[in-house]
């Protein structure tokens, strides 16, 4: 997880007036007991919507449909997909027939050829914005640059795009690796950076700063889902006005845990829950605003879910403090 301490006076900044709208759409309930607010935009994004819908196609139009890895980093949502039938593999296991999904976070270039030259079919479920970052890393390559990418080295979208290239890529998460890979000579004097979708756009700026004063030549695309970008300043907004900050969602997403971590930091007393089920009294009984947000891949029914219960739940005790509690998770 990246460090967000860059982050601190640059997040509290006014919103922008799409950030803004985004919070015109918060839901806001009131009981005798506490206030819950569900932040302006909560379950899919656009890209993860797009994925499922064409996954859930092809299951009803083809036959022996199977995916490399996850479609999206939700339990919930991959374990209905592969009860309707979806295989989860992580080769192509000798295939010659089957019709192959490709995961929102993309597949390196290689491997949707191989597919191809196996005879397979081919559902490209590519989040369009992830696409579009895989076509500017290649025009900055192509452009003789260097292609610094400021992103988790791990991530299936940043595998993608590297597989898209001709050349490695330097995949960069701390300004300490960007230090470590300038010593190292792995830096260049000209290069060009993109951005992983979903990060955090201000969790970016100490690197780029860096570059910029590492590099003779510094090329930039912004790559960053401004929608996405939207949805994280909104929550942050959020986090810094009520008691008690949940944010719902997967613990293998990570943009999910991206934003609890920057949550956390603007409002200490934040939790992090995969659904309703993990909530007990002790965890929000004690406050009386409690924000609710989610991560992209979050179905809107789980925050739906989390939400009814903090409004429904009655406390029957005379007094309750459990912030301890949640320290201790």
């Amino acid at each position: 997880m990246t460090d967000t301490s860059s982050r601190v006076k640059i997040a509290k900044k006014a919103l922008s007036p799409k950030a803004r709208k985004v919070r015109e759409e918060r839901k806001t309930t009131r009981t005798n007991q506490r206030t819950v607010i569900l932040a302006g935009e909560v379950g899919f994004c656009f890209g993860v919507k797009r994925a499922i819908n064409l996954t859930r196609q092809a299951l009803v139009e083809r036959e022996d449909v199977f995916i490399l890895g996850d479609l999206v980093h939700n339990k919930s949502v991959t374990a209905e997909l592969e009860a309707k039938g979806l295989k989860k593999t992580d080769d192509f296991e000798n295939r010659t027939s089957g019709t192959m999904v490709i995961r929102a976070h993309g597949l390196p270039k290689e491997s949707i050829q191989e597919a191809k030259n196996l005879g397979l079919d081919v559902v490209n479920a590519t989040c369009p914005i992830v696409l579009r970052a895989q076509e500017a890393a290649q025009s900055l390559q192509d452009r003789g640059c260097q292609v610094v990418i400021i992103g988790d080295a791990n991530h299936a979208e940043i595998k993608g795009i590297m597989g898209a290239l001709e050349k490695p890529a330097l995949v960069i998460n701390t300004v300490e690796e960007l230090r470590k890979a300038k010593e190292e000579h792995r830096l260049l004097r000209k290069v060009g950076v993109i951005f992983q979708t979903t990060h955090a756009l201000e969790m970016c700026y100490p690197i780029v700063n860096e570059l910029i004063y590492l590099c003779k030549e510094v090329q930039i695309i912004n790559t960053i889902c401004r929608p996405v970008q939207n949805r994280q300043d909104d929550a942050l907004d959020l986090a810094s006005h009520v008691d008690l900050m949940i944010v719902v969602g997967s613990s293998t997403s990570a943009n999910t845990m991206e934003l609890y971590s920057l949550c956390r930091y603007h409002n200490p007393k934040t939790m992090h829950i995969e659904c309703a089920s993990q909530l007990r009294p002790d965890d929000f009984t004690w406050a009386n605003t409690i924000g609710v947000a989610s991560g992209l891949s979050t179905p809107v029914d789980l925050v739906e879910e989390v939400r009814n219960y903090l409004i429904d739940y009655e406390d029957t005790t005379e007094e309750a403090d459990s912030y301890a509690g949640i320290a201790a998770k």
